[in-house]
């Protein structure tokens, strides 16, 4: 319902406008409408970066939707009014996930669809942002439908009824189109073509907000050792075992990080690979370091390795470091992540992975440039975060959404390990299994399905984010031209009164 309400408010400014002389205030709702929406749902932010954090990142986020709000008024009216709605809102959403600082694409609307929703099956053609620009278009659209209606009825002074509803004929039929549409594009995920028994272990009960725990690092990989030998001990050995991000927070094979090392090793051979989390020193150590998902056989040989490729500004690297060292919250990231410049993936055995770190799971460029990478398509996803840093919170439920989003856009099973939860396998329609609780030791283990096969969105990409971000400064471009002739057609109004007052 949000684009609708978001255009009748726009309309109402635009009347009261009009009738009292005032300038319309589109900014300023849609700076509220995103308000509103981003203030609550990234209250998890407060914990790790502070008040100031927080309103710095909803602010950021509101401002675009103040510029969709500018976009969108001077369509109000226009036929082709929904369209414009479903356009701008995406496009929004597309530039949001790249600008700016590498972006941060954060509640789009898709993510509240993964629920068993019907649109579900479109994202493997034309991926999540598809689903926020049918919904959109659906919402904008019955907005008008209502509008018109209700406004050719009071108009109604004699004649059949049908008659005075015709004003709405064409929303109607946008209304009617836009549903047909996203129940007809379905698209069935591709076949599977084996199974790997993948174990996750989730070993960070730390409740850091809580409780002071000398050297947690140590204890976490600890526990993780601990649960993973626990796990396997019984039966025949996985095929993986995923430690997820930052499982062992120091090099295990630089000098201060060597009491690690055996922890790591005894694990290792537990399966016949393991995919642990870690943190790898940089050429610099002092300044910079990896972020990577380093695999190991069952001789804790280093087989493959996957760093990571887009880091958050101000939580994992400092932009413009030199220059704002000054700002004391900053100190608590003394090191920057290195990212990878390029796509690529990891081989378990003769399985190509892919792998995706943290908030990479929130860039749909990043899943699937991984999936293709090194001659792909890989057969698995996994997707390794922490997740302790905001605490008992909404946060862990908002990222495997979006897990589970391109687990549908990919047709693969992915495999989300959280250090802290919520862990889960997600199928390649979205449901979830074996959810953990957060803050709680836990492992989780399945034969995995394998798929080969591709989907449609997999080999076209993110069409529908690149046709949007043209299609909202198209938008803005019409509406500053829009502006300039009002201005000068002002302009030449009042030069012809003052010359014929003279």
């Amino acid at each position: 319902m949000a684009p609708g309400l978001l255009l009748a408010a726009l309309e109402h400014d635009v009347r009261v406008a009009a009738r009292t002389g005032t300038r319309p205030r589109a900014f300023r709702l849609g700076l509220l409408t995103g308000l509103a929406t981003f203030a609550p749902m990234l209250t998890w932010l407060i914990l790790p970066a502070g008040y100031v954090g927080w309103l710095l990142l909803v602010s950021v986020q509101a401002l675009f939707f103040g510029v969709l709000a500018v976009a969108l008024r001077p369509a109000l009216h226009r036929v082709w009014l929904p369209v414009a709605a479903a356009v701008g809102w995406t496009g929004v959403d597309a530039w949001r996930a790249i600008w700016p600082l590498n972006g941060f694409e954060w509640g789009a609307i898709a993510y509240a669809h993964v629920d068993d929703s019907w649109l579900l099956p479109t994202a493997r053609l034309v991926g999540g942002r598809g689903i926020t620009f049918l919904v959109v278009l659906i919402g904008a659209a019955a907005y008008v439908v209502v509008r018109d209606t209700v406004a050719g009825l009071r108009a109604r002074e004699s004649g059949p009824v049908e008659h005075a509803v015709a004003v709405a004929r064409t929303p109607v039929l946008t209304l009617v189109g836009a549903l047909v549409l996203s129940a007809m594009a379905v698209v069935e995920p591709p076949a599977e073509t084996g199974t790997l028994d993948v174990l996750v272990v989730q070993g960070n009960d730390i409740r850091h907000w809580e409780e002071h725990v000398p050297d947690p690092s140590w204890r976490i990989t600890n526990q993780m050792r601990d649960l993973t030998v626990a796990a396997t001990g019984e039966g025949p050995p996985p095929d993986l075992t995923v430690w997820p991000e930052a499982s062992v927070d120091t090099d295990p094979y630089s000098d201060r990080g060597a009491p690690y090392l055996p922890l790591l090793e005894e694990s290792a051979r537990t399966s016949r690979f393991l995919l642990a989390g870690m943190n790898l020193d940089g050429p610099d150590p002092a300044t910079g370091f990896f972020r990577t998902q380093l695999l190991l056989d069952q001789d804790a040989e280093v087989v493959g390795r996957y760093d990571k490729r887009r880091v958050v500004p101000f939580g994992e690297y400092i932009p413009m470091r030199r220059y704002l060292r000054w700002f004391p919250p900053l100190q608590q990231i003394p090191r920057d992540i290195i990212p990878h410049p390029e796509p690529h993936l990891v081989e378990v055995g003769d399985v190509p992975v892919a792998v995706v770190i943290c908030f990479e799971t929130l860039f749909t460029d990043i899943a699937r440039t991984n999936v293709l990478a090194d001659g792909g398509p890989a057969q698995l996803l996994v997707a390794a975060t922490t997740d302790a840093s905001f605490g008992d919170s909404a946060e862990p439920d908002q990222h495997l959404a979006q897990s589970r989003m391109r687990a549908i856009e990919t047709g693969r099973w992915v495999v989300h390990g959280a250090l802290s939860g919520a862990s889960a396998f997600v199928a390649p329609d979205g449901r979830v299994d074996q959810v953990t609780a957060l803050f709680s030791e836990a492992t989780i283990r399945r034969e995995v399905p394998l798929v080969e096969g591709f989907t449609p969105y997999l080999r076209i990409g993110d069409v529908v984010g690149v046709a949007t971000r043209a299609g909202l400064l198209g938008l803005l471009a019409l509406t500053w031209w829009q502006r300039r002739r009002a201005s000068a057609e002002t302009d030449g109004a009042t030069t012809t009164h003052g010359e014929t007052a003279t």
